[in-house]
């Protein structure tokens, strides 16, 4: 059985990157991703294609001995550096695949050699950043097996190979190498989120690491909407976790203002932020939600929303918009305090002025 392997990493570096301004990448000048569509695709169908860059394969050692390793680095607008390598296999068996997933290169995991290239195509782009990120985060990883050509009889349609090697196949998205089979109820619910195009074809999506099968050799559409789908689940977990942090600040800040019991100065660094971060919040999620904008029954639409069900991008979703209403309950509760506080202080003022003309009326007398 011949293929390979494509290891994906999505770093967040960026609010955005102002690729059109971007000259070259690592020395070498990027170009608009692409894909085949083909004929059935849906005729206003607008995917969104970022800048890239191939780099040249190179040899290596590995843990499973001399590889070939083929790098791949794309720029998307919304502040998001995906690297992927590939590594090439020919294995008599499918157990074979199952160490694919700790590769080490060079003695170093493949997301270390990730991290430690990431760095220095960050600081490459600096200029044509928008509000780099102040520290490093660890990447959002996913592995993906690709099969081309198959054992067994060559015109077999390939879920019927699949069928016959399901516990196998599980076994290897799952990193099940040795033990006990896996359970029927588990292995059903590895081959839950599956498609296929054409007999010679078959993609399956499991949470950590999906298995795509074509005997025409053509992975990058299919590659594609699962690395949009991982982009998208790195962002969304980004987007919770400043949540998160912002609101433990927000919420210390909003305390210390109240108990103070200040009428003229309101929280303006507390407002500051707040009006800062539900924009900045806002724009980033229309911004990756609008690189994924197709849905239906086209069949890379039916890949990619497999992926957003495989990675429960609905619960981070619906948690990034939680928080953000929360974040303009907050805002308005803060709003509500200052403007009562300037009221009272204003009624007070009225009542005081009316207290003097009083006064004058009855102690002065012309």
């Amino acid at each position: 059985m011949k293929g390979k392997v494509v290891y994906l990493f999505a770093f967040d570096v960026a609010a955005e990157f102002r690729t059109s301004e971007i000259v070259t990448v690592m020395s070498q000048k990027p170009h608009p991703f692409g894909i085949n569509l083909g004929p059935a695709a849906p005729k206003d169908v607008r995917l969104y294609f970022p800048r890239v860059v191939a780099l040249p394969a190179t040899p290596h050692a590995s843990n499973l001995g001399p590889v070939t390793l083929t790098t791949v680095i794309k720029v998307f607008d919304v502040g998001v550096l995906s690297i992927s390598f590939d590594v090439g296999f020919d294995v008599p068996d499918l157990a074979t695949l199952t160490p694919y997933h700790q590769l080490a290169v060079d003695q170093a995991p493949l997301q270390r050699r990730a991290e430690d290239l990431c760095r220095q195509v960050t600081a490459e782009l600096r200029p044509f950043m928008v509000k780099p990120a102040d520290d490093a985060r660890s990447p959002e990883a996913y592995t993906i097996f690709c099969l081309e050509t198959l054992d067994g009889d060559p015109e077999r349609p390939v879920t019927e190979w699949v069928r016959a090697r399901r516990q196998e196949l599980a076994q290897v998205l799952g990193e099940e190498s040795s033990g006990p089979p896996l359970d029927p109820s588990q292995v059903a619910e590895m081959f839950r989120v599956a498609q296929s195009y054409s007999v010679d074809d078959h993609t399956v999506i499991d949470w950590d690491a999906a298995l795509v099968i074509d005997r025409g050799g053509y992975f990058d559409d299919v590659l594609y909407m699962i690395e949009l789908a991982n982009l998208q689940l790195e962002e969304f977990r980004l987007l919770d976790d400043r949540l998160d942090a912002f609101f433990l600040r927000a919420y210390d800040d909003v305390d210390s203002y109240f108990a103070h019991r200040r009428i003229i100065r309101g929280p303006q660094k507390v407002m500051k932020s707040l009006r800062s971060i539900r924009m900045d919040v806002t724009k980033m999620s229309e911004e990756v939600t609008n690189i994924t904008k197709f849905v239906g029954d086209w069949y890379l639409a039916r890949v990619y929303l497999g992926c957003k069900e495989r990675f429960h991008m609905a619960h981070w979703e619906s948690s990034v918009d939680q928080k953000l209403n929360q974040l303009d309950d907050l805002y308005s509760i803060v709003t509500s305090e200052i403007n009562n506080r300037r009221m009272l202080l204003l009624e007070a003022v009225i009542v005081a002025l009316f207290l003097i003309d009083l006064a004058a009326l009855v102690f002065i007398r012309p």
